[in-house]
This record gives C-alpha cells, structure tokens and sequence, in this order.
C-alpha cells in the first residue's frame, strides 16, 4: 500500500469514527415529548407508560448516540420508529433498530424506495393510529409533497405535529426523483392545518410554530400561482426558470434536466 492509499484509509477510518461520535442532546418540547436535534435530522421521542416512540433516526453511525439520550430519560424499550420520509438522514439507522426488534413504521412509497434492507416493518396508505401505554399517535399522508412518502406525525394531546421535510427555512426542493411534487404541497400543508396544533417540528432546525407553517405555505402558494401564470402565458420550459423570480421570497429555484421536465408538465397539467 503506497503512502496516498495508507493517508486515504486512516482519513476514512477517523471519518467513521466521528460519524459514530456525534455528540447529542436532548430539549424537552412538552411534558412527554423531546427534541434530539443533530446527526442529520431532529429526531422526536414520545414517552409512554409502555415504551418508547421516536421520530425520525438520523443518519448512519448514529444509532449509539441517539440511544444514549433515549435511554438517558427512559429506561423503556423503543417500541416504535416512524419514518417521516425516505432520506438518508432519517432512515440511515434503521437497520440498527431492525436488529434491535424495533418495529419502523412508514408510508408504503417509502417502503418501495428503501426495499428489504432497512425498510419498514409495518406500512400504511394514508393514515394511521398508534395507541401505546395511554398515548396515541396519529400518522397521516396527505399526498405527494417533497417526496411521494411524506407523513406528518401528530400528537393530539400536545397539539404537536413532526412535519419532517416538508418544511424547511431554506428553498424549498421537490424530490423529483422519489415522486415528489411542488405543485401539491402546498395542498399537503393545507391538509395539515386542519388539525389542531400550536407547535411544528421540521426535520432540521428549530421548533417552530403553526404561524410559520402558515407563512411557508402562502409563500409556496405565491410562487405556485406565478409560475402557473407564466406556463399559461406561453412562457416555455426553457425560459422558465429565469422568469420565475422568487428574490422577494428568499427562495431561489434550479431546477434543471428531469426535475425541470417534471415541474412544468405538473405545471402544464394545473393551469
């Protein structure tokens, strides 16, 4: 092994090990339910008098950790693991929790995307209810939003809603390649805000509340409305993206190849 391949390998191995390492914490949200923000996603845990419930599980390699703060509140197994979409940095320790007898809990496109290796145990259309040791959890699909697998998990008792990535603070990307749709989500969101919440937790950043989820969707709604206009106006899906300004909003968009096809034929398909 010549000196580049040795520095290369020794870099890698000190990667994983850091990866392995992500220090965590957790934040209480409200009575029963914390935040464990870090290792490429928040992650949610939810007590109950018969064991544990976590949101979202981070990214490869930090499993140890996030059970170090799990079992740092409760000794209680974890009985369940909801998946609020397919990415990597919510489902990357799902394997782990598979070993550990855990069962997952997603949307059944996240099912097809994930296959065997990591996928869930146990999927759902558009709606389902855990009932665990006097708590209940509600898991709800409203359509095709970031990706064809979102769920939005809601604790009716806390008036809390895990709304995963279908709220972010920075523009907001469609996953076009995993079904995703920016035409319908905010329709998504529509469907979310008829339930009874105060408190929003996205996948990355901080708590948030139900007046920015209302503000992220009337900014989604304004850019929708506009780029609809210009697709009826003629205006061609070359030409879209450098007349579709959003500067206003903060929001810049490139779109390009298969998600740009896809975005104006979803466009096309509204007007």
């Amino acid at each position: 092994m010549n000196s580049i391949s040795l520095l290369l390998l020794l870099a890698l191995n000190g990667f994983a090990q850091t990866r392995e390492a992500v220090p965590l914490h957790a934040e209480l949200v409200k009575t029963g339910l914390y935040l464990i923000p870090g290792g490429g996603c928040n992650s949610l845990l939810r007590l109950s008098a018969d064991g544990l419930i976590i949101v979202d599980g981070k990214l490869p390699g930090n499993y140890s950790m996030l059970m170090r703060q799990a079992q740092a509140i409760s000794n209680q197994p974890v009985r369940a693991l909801i998946n609020t979409d397919s990415s990597p940095e919510l489902t990357g320790t799902n394997t782990e929790f598979l070993e550990a007898g855990t069962q997952i809990l997603a949307q059944e496109n996240v099912s097809q995307r994930l296959g065997p290796n990591g996928g869930p145990t146990k999927t759902f259309d558009t709606h389902i209810t855990i009932k665990l040791g006097g708590i209940e959890v509600q898991v709800e699909h409203y359509g095709n939003g970031r990706t064809n697998g979102d769920s939005v998990v809601y604790f009716p008792n806390l008036k809390v809603v895990a709304i995963g990535d279908l709220f972010t603070l920075g523009t907001p990307q469609a996953d076009y390649s995993a079904g995703g749709s920016l035409v319908n989500w905010a329709h998504v969101l529509s469907e979310t805000l008829k339930l009874d919440f105060d408190t929003v937790v996205p996948s990355t950043g901080t708590v948030m509340s139900r007046a920015d989820l209302e503000a992220f969707k009337a900014k989604l709604d304004t850019v929708v409305a506009h780029a609809t206009e210009l697709v009826k106006n003629g205006v061609s899906k070359d030409q879209l993206m450098s007349r579709l300004n959003t500067n206003d909003l903060g929001w810049q968009f490139d779109f390009s190849g298969v998600a740009l096809d896809r975005f104006y034929a979803e466009l096309q398909h509204s007007r």
